[in-house]
């Protein structure tokens, strides 16, 4: 038998092999398509079995379904807050900053970008490339995770944290030393304690990736110092010589300035430097004696950018630009340093260096801008708000006025601002951080914000960077066409697509703000649609925070409590000789405004109350019902 298979193999003509071949593939290729094409229209609208955004099951859900899962497990983050637990503290620290006077000032420390973590999943699903589908047939049997996208402010939490747990534990203490009449004192060393900060921020940042919210325990960890009295002892004679070797001399042009060594003495440390201790100069106290003899202000100069406006028809300029000047100190500090290594110095001379910061918006060719008419005006109402609030209003519409963005050039609102602090005028306002307050600049910048936003919206351009506010606000009703920044972080930015300059001018008009945004038209047609509002969701019950910074006794609560709420419209932008709008949603989530009460009281009792503090669970807002039935605060 088997020979007369064998002998019909030999006979079978090898030309049949090809044909073969080719219909296995034709019907695997006809196959796979079947099945894309199946998985195509079963899944339009919804997400593939086994997939999952930062471990959360999204299978099966459509956006919306979905973005309303992640946004419970949000919701409940926001409420509890990230707990830090130790049997000697406890401390909570939440994703919203909360502040007193108003929920305008809040800001976030983690914002989750759901709504980007959820196109991505949608944008793979929709790729209908060959390629793509092995990678989707991989992931109906092994399953697909896709990060969950956010934004998180590390260093600011940290902050809060450290100073929440500020003195609990013993810490180390460096050998330190000073001089007194050419003696050498030592104070000696101290090992401490410390939390491990490091392990417990990394174990947040996993909740924050994953939405999985439980107690976090902190962990202590011994801290040794390393800078010892030994240390110190063996570089004696080198900093008493050092000590003895008179006046500093700094020189900068044709000005100079003296230092005696009874205050240069007193800023010598000792820093590491690859590995050994080399004596330096405590660049804080440097500074601070710099700007007591005012050698700073004499010396340093503010880079100013160009700004213009628009009179009779042409652009003017108002403000001319001028290049910055600042001292170099890390050099100030390093010239130091090697006149100390020197022990054949005749004097202790520094010649002190500057560095150029060069404007970026020059006054050059001003009226071949393209600056001829108004292409879009945002306006906002300030209505209601406190004396210090409109005071910053003012101030940040100024810093604003007159800013020229160049075609293609990317415009951001922090950066526009610059430093916000008194010194630039600002004027502060308490936070809640942690269960602490404390006062902060800045309160009332979110509506140049959300005034600049609307005038880029009106004026066609495409928006790059965009949050809304952690709650819904008064002002910028109606809700989701805000815009909330926070320096360093969240920051608004627009980009200027059109072929000319934009020139921005700000002008107040009784309570109103309005930026006027300049440019020339060039046909783009914008649509709007009226935000949708829906998940209306009441506040938790009021909450009372202890507090040294009132006086005893004394109560001061934020504005009423206000309803949580989600809300979006719609931004189409039909350019000149296109047939297809480009279009936007924009999507905004409000937390519940919990109506907070600050009660005045003795450090002591301050102190009583926070080592009785117990692990929250969310309150009244854990059970916040959901109802678009109650009306919108």
């Amino acid at each position: 038998m088997w020979q007369e298979q064998l002998e019909k193999i030999k006979n079978f003509s090898w030309w049949k092999w090809p044909i073969i071949i080719t219909a296995i593939f034709a019907i695997l290729a006809l196959s796979l398509w079947l099945l894309s094409v199946n998985l195509n229209q079963n899944y339009q609208d919804v997400i593939l079995p086994k997939v999952s955004i930062g471990g959360n099951s999204v299978a099966g859900l459509n956006y919306e379904q979905a973005r309303e899962l992640l946004q419970k497990k949000v919701d409940f983050i926001s409420r509890r807050g990230f707990v830090y637990k130790h049997p000697l503290k406890e401390v909570v620290v939440y994703p919203n900053v909360s502040a007193i006077e108003s929920s305008d000032t809040s800001y976030s420390l983690v914002s989750w970008e759901l709504d980007k973590s959820l196109e991505e999943v949608f944008s793979w699903q929709q790729d209908k490339s060959f390629a793509n589908l092995f990678v989707k047939l991989l992931a109906l049997i092994k399953g697909k995770d896709f990060n969950l996208q956010y934004q998180w402010d590390s260093e600011q939490h940290l902050v809060i944290l450290q100073d929440a747990l500020a003195g609990v534990l013993t810490e180390k203490k460096e050998a330190s030393f000073n001089i007194v009449d050419g003696k050498l004192n030592i104070s000696k060393e101290e090992s401490g304690q410390a939390f491990d900060l490091k392990a417990a921020l990394k174990n947040t940042e996993k909740q924050i990736a994953t939405l999985e919210n439980e107690d976090i325990n902190l962990q202590l960890q011994t801290s040794e110092p390393s800078i010892t009295a030994e240390i110190i002892k063996q570089k004696a004679e080198e900093i008493v010589n050092i000590a003895k070797q008179g006046k500093i001399k700094v020189v900068f042009e044709d000005f100079d300035w003296e230092i005696e060594p009874s205050i240069w003495n007193q800023w010598l440390i000792l820093r590491n430097n690859d590995h050994d201790l080399i004596l330096s100069l405590d660049k804080e106290l440097l500074q601070k004696y710099f700007e007591l003899r005012e050698i700073s202000q004499t010396i340093e100069r503010p880079v100013q950018d160009a700004k213009f406006e628009v009179t009779g028809g042409r652009v003017k300029e108002f403000v001319g630009s001028q290049a910055g000047v600042a001292l170099d100190w890390d050099k100030l500090i390093i010239d130091a340093e090697k006149l100390f290594q020197n022990s054949n110095n005749e004097e202790l001379l520094i010649n002190l260096t500057v560095i150029t910061v060069e404007p970026k918006i020059t006054n050059n060719n001003v009226n071949d801008l393209g600056i001829v008419e108004i292409i879009g005006t945002g306006t906002s109402d300030f209505t209601g708000s406190p004396k210090n609030r409109i005071h910053n209003i003012g101030v940040g519409a100024d810093s604003v006025n007159g800013t020229l963005i160049a075609p293609g050039e990317e415009f951001s609102l922090l950066a526009t601002l610059g430093d916000i602090d008194g010194e630039h005028g600002y004027l502060q306002e308490l936070v809640i951080k942690g269960n602490e307050t404390k006062p902060e600049y800045g309160g009332g910048l979110c509506q140049i914000g959300t005034t600049v936003f609307r005038g880029a919206l009106e004026s066609g351009l495409p928006i790059i960077e965009r949050r809304n506010h952690s709650y819904r606000v008064s002002y910028y009703e109606p809700a989701g066409t805000d815009a909330t920044i926070y320096d360093p972080w969240p920051d608004f930015k627009f980009k200027n697509d059109t072929s000319k300059h934009i020139l921005i001018q700000s002008r107040i008009e009784g309570t109103k703000l309005y930026f006027d945004f300049w440019g020339t038209e060039d046909g783009r047609q914008v649509i709007m649609t009226e935000p949708q509002i829906y998940n209306i969701v009441v506040p938790p019950e009021k909450k009372v925070i202890k507090t040294t910074d009132l006086e005893p006794g004394k109560i001061k609560c934020t504005e009423r409590a206000h309803n949580g709420a989600d809300a979006k419209f719609d931004y189409s932008v039909l350019y000149p000789n296109t047939t297809e709008p480009v279009l936007t949603t924009f999507r905004s989530h409000y937390v519940p405004w919990q109506e907070v009460c600050l009660e005045g009281v003795t450090q002591e009792e301050l102190d009583a109350a926070n080592n009785a503090t117990s692990t929250p669970t969310g309150g009244a807002g854990e059970n916040a019902t959901s109802s678009s039935d109650l009306p919108a605060q």
